[in-house]
């Protein structure tokens, strides 16, 4: 064992022992703030059992000789999943939560596997169960998760947009008056743009879709018995379903045609029922473009009357900071690294910013000389 109290050079049993207690730590204070009881008594009962946990590696470090010493709460990381609560819901710290008691299980499964400890195996369950509750909840929550998600990625388009575009007229516009106009132009001109793209693109997609379901259920109707039959048995065999017992569940499935247009268009169309509505999706995406805008638009006719210089940087934090919620939703719903998502979309939007910046400061410039 090392000065770190490393055992056999990887299990790290103090590592270990404040992680769970900054579970427990996490889990209690989301525990305080939930108003739903059912949710309340879960999030008690996990952090309970973190609790247990982290009592279970405090012996386990005295066994190996070593102190795990004082630990406080980690005051910012609990404000960092409350503030998350707040201003987001439960959606989000749950998707979050996920993802760290998936990395749990695999590190107590490898000190499992190392030490040979079979006590690790009710410390495991337990994760796992956490990580079952956590799943049935985030699938719960999985449309507002989305709604949330696409009015984030709709926001940050109109603030990224409409940004670069004030940033390009900075150098070339005195009033900062002017520079707000022009950008509320650029922001409804995008709105409606962006719109009607998201009411083309959704009614496009459904009618694609329709067409194509109902042209299966027209031939799966006229087809006869047999040939029915035989698309049931191929579809249950690549599922994995023996041959002798797809035949048997081919042969009675195949009288309810209705019940096999679903299979059917379900396997080879990908077809899952949509509830997304092509003008719903046009006016959120459209408000939530707008919004994004207005945040970068607002410090010119307000903080440019002092200087527009002052404005424009008033605009790019509040860019960097829509931003990087927005790659912090990336990170969470494709389960990325959140450092790595908040890193590009930040980055991406400052490059954009800094293009168009120099664009207008070579297009003053050049109007200089022509003058």
């Amino acid at each position: 064992m090392n000065q770190h109290g490393e055992v056999l050079g990887n299990v790290n049993y103090i590592e270990f022992y404040r992680d769970e207690l900054t579970d427990y730590y996490v889990y209690s204070a989301l525990a305080r703030v939930e108003r739903n009881q059912d949710r309340k008594r879960a999030l008690e009962e996990i952090a309970s059992t973190e609790l247990r946990h982290a009592k279970y590696w405090e012996l386990k470090a005295k066994e190996a000789g070593q102190s795990v010493g004082e630990f406080k709460a980690p005051l910012l990381k609990i404000m960092f999943y409350l503030v998350l609560r707040i201003l987001f819901g439960l959606a989000v710290v749950i998707r979050l939560r996920e993802r760290e008691e998936d990395e749990a299980i695999i590190r107590y499964v490898n000190a499992r596997d190392f030490v040979k400890d079979s006590t690790l195996d009710e410390i495991i369950r337990d994760e796992v169960v956490h990580e079952d509750y956590f799943i049935e909840e985030a699938t719960k929550m999985s449309e507002r998760f989305s709604n949330i998600r696409d009015f984030i990625y709709g926001m940050s388009d109109g603030l990224v947009e409409v940004m670069a575009a004030l940033a390009g007229l900075v150098p070339v516009v005195t009033n900062p008056l002017l520079i707000a106009m022009a950008g509320l132009i650029v922001g409804v001109a995008g709105t409606i743009s962006m719109s009607i793209g998201a009411y083309m693109s959704v009614k496009a997609q459904s009618e694609l879709m329709n067409y194509r379901v109902s042209k299966v259920r027209t031939a799966l109707r006229i087809l006869p018995i047999s040939t029915v039959s035989d698309k049931v048995l191929g579809i249950l065999k690549s599922s994995g379903v023996p041959e002798e017992k797809a035949r048997s569940i081919a042969k009675e499935l195949s009288e309810y045609k209705d019940a096999v247009s679903d299979m059917v268009i379900t396997r080879e169309l990908g077809y899952v029922e949509s509830t997304e509505d092509a003008t719903k999706s046009a006016i959120s995406t459209g408000v939530s473009y707008m919004i994004g805008a207005a945040l970068v638009i607002l410090p010119f006719p307000t903080i440019g009357l002092i200087s527009k210089y002052a404005a424009l940087l008033a605009s790019i934090i509040l860019m960097i900071i829509a931003t990087s919620i927005a790659g912090l939703f990336t990170a969470v719903s494709s389960n990325a690294k959140i450092r790595n998502a908040i890193a590009r979309n930040v980055g991406l939007s400052l490059l954009a910013l800094m293009i168009t910046y120099l664009v207008g400061s070579l297009a003053h410039a050049l109007g200089a000389t022509v003058t």
